[in-house]
């Protein structure tokens, strides 16, 4: 391995070394034809020749032969340039954790360049209200121990407060000249001069099959909505949330006892690359834009904090299930409930009057057999369990997780 990278490394150098002297002796522009050829010399921007070397420095000569001798014979003469860069350079546009796998496989990647990143700046939390740096920061630092990172507080040119920290971010920005922008749930709309700067595509990906579930809570509605199956849209950005036209779309099969997790599990195996695929694919004119049919459109809007609360002897297990699965990732579902706990001195009549406690269910595993006929039924008493349900386990606030025997033994009289 070590003399196959030492032949490769040899191979690009010499190669290089007497391209440089053919681009300064018979290059075209070079030589007496050139008062005729002048502004006509190959449509390709670089040209084939200072393609070859910066090709050849970056990804080794073994591997990018193949692609230069491909790109030499597709040159044509013309006045019309043709923009087909050796890599592409990359600003990436986020603040949510379970993007990251998107992030490193772009820089995993020789064929894209991150120049910047963006995303949202250090929020106070916990007790002590302190600084915690976004996770797309943390993680990038960690990646390339870089500090080409950008924490705007407002993209809006016209912000009171913001505007002279916006425009230099403008100004910035364009001087990086981008090929893509790339952005995953960055949290914030992007206006319409930042769409307006990459040379070729502002690009988004968004969690769901569009039309259906724009918006800001698609992960959780495709679970809420028991629907079959789920993916992302790779769109390019226009101005409206959600809107641009489709590039491509990678789609997968929600079974039954499948959650939140096992769907970011699987897009962190397999959507990151097919990102990378697309945004190649899409410049070379292998993929297309289609036009979303608004007919079709669905929304989704932000999920509310009462809306992960349940009613553990009242509501359906149809109707908890959906939730679990939904919010299995985060916040998780829970009910409140007035414990009465074993071993504490209590009257029976101050039992009423006991603060509640949040109960989480973390663990809800049913039969989907059984699901068919028992869904219509409360998801469990304290005298009998709903015979759909396999496995179910309780974390009460501050407590371990327990099953519902010990749960029952425990809390309940």
């Amino acid at each position: 391995m070590v003399i196959l990278k030492l032949i490769d490394k040899i191979l690009a150098q010499t190669s290089i070394f007497f391209i440089k002297i053919y681009q300064y002796t018979l290059s075209p522009d070079k030589w007496l034809p050139s008062l005729w050829l002048k502004w006509k010399i190959c449509a390709h921007e670089p040209h084939c020749s200072q393609y070859s070397i910066l090709s050849f420095k970056r990804y080794g000569f073994l591997s990018w032969f193949p692609k230069v001798i491909e790109r030499v014979f597709s040159c044509i003469w013309s006045k019309k340039k043709i923009y087909d860069p050796h890599k592409y350079d990359i600003v990436f546009f986020s603040s949510a954790p379970i993007w990251v796998p998107f992030l490193k496989q772009l820089n995993k990647d020789k064929r894209f360049d991150i120049k910047w990143i963006v995303t949202n700046p250090d929020e106070k939390s916990g007790r002590g209200m302190e600084l915690k740096p976004n996770i797309i920061k943390t993680e990038w630092e960690k990646i390339i121990k870089s500090k080409d990172i950008r924490t705007p507080n407002s993209l809006r040119l016209d912000s009171k407060k913001y505007a002279e920290e916006a425009n230099n971010f403008k100004l910035r920005l364009e001087a990086k000249k981008p090929d893509y922008i790339v952005v995953i749930a960055y949290g914030k709309i992007i206006p319409q001069y930042i769409l307006d700067i990459p040379k070729i595509a502002p690009i988004n990906v968004h969690w769901s099959l569009l039309p259906k579930y724009r918006g800001a809570s698609p992960i959780q509605s495709v679970f809420l909505n028991n629907e079959e199956k789920s993916g992302i849209t790779i769109m390019k950005m226009d101005a409206t949330m959600d809107t641009g036209n489709m590039i491509d779309k990678l789609s997968t099969k929600l079974n039954f006892d499948r959650t939140t997790i096992d769907l970011i599990e699987r897009m962190k195996k397999k959507w990151p690359r097919f990102l990378n695929h697309t945004l190649i694919n899409y410049w070379k004119g292998l993929l297309w834009e289609v036009k979303q049919n608004e007919k079709q459109a669905t929304y989704c809007q932000k999920i509310e904090k009462d809306e992960w609360e349940i009613s553990i002897n009242k509501d359906k297990l149809e109707n908890v299930y959906k939730k679990y699965r939904g919010y299995a990732l985060r916040p998780k579902i829970y009910f409140n409930f007035s414990p009465f706990v074993k071993g504490e001195n209590y009257d029976k009549s101050e039992q009423r009057d006991l603060k509640q406690k949040r109960v989480i269910i973390e663990k809800l595993k049913i039969d989907e057999k059984l699901f068919k006929t028992e869904k219509n039924k409360a998801l469990i008493n304290w005298k009998e369990l709903n015979k759909s349900i396999i496995d179910i386990s309780f974390k009460p606030e501050w407590k371990k997780s327990m099953n519902r025997k010990s749960f029952k033994s425990w809390y309940i009289k």
